[in-house]
């Protein structure tokens, strides 16, 4: 299951007990102030979530699946994600040692 913009607005607005306007207004301007940081600086840290930094992608020879065609892939910019140490620990807390805990 995918969380939504609109799944996150309702869990604030059930949270915090703002209306939903103002809780769609927080997220979309948690959203927007992210995007800007990632943009400007390249590195957004979020204590107890992970980071997120943006990469840089040089140019490299590529092929098209569809027709088998050698294309240049041009150089571009890619978000990557590296979850906490404490994010991590929270998602595997049911297994032990790699397998799941009884």
């Amino acid at each position: 299951m995918a969380l939504t913009r609109a799944d996150l607005t309702a869990k604030v607005r059930s949270k915090v007990g703002l209306p939903t306007a103002e809780s769609a207004s927080y997220v979309a301007s948690f959203f927007g102030l992210i995007k800007e940081e990632a943009e400007k600086s390249g590195t957004i840290k979020l204590n107890g979530f992970g980071n997120f930094t943006v990469k840089e992608k040089k140019a490299r020879r590529g092929r098209n699946p569809q027709t088998g065609e050698s294309i240049i892939i041009g150089e571009r910019k890619v978000v990557k994600f590296k979850p906490s140490v404490v994010l991590k620990a929270g998602i595997n807390k049911k297994y032990k040692n790699g397998t799941k805990g009884r």
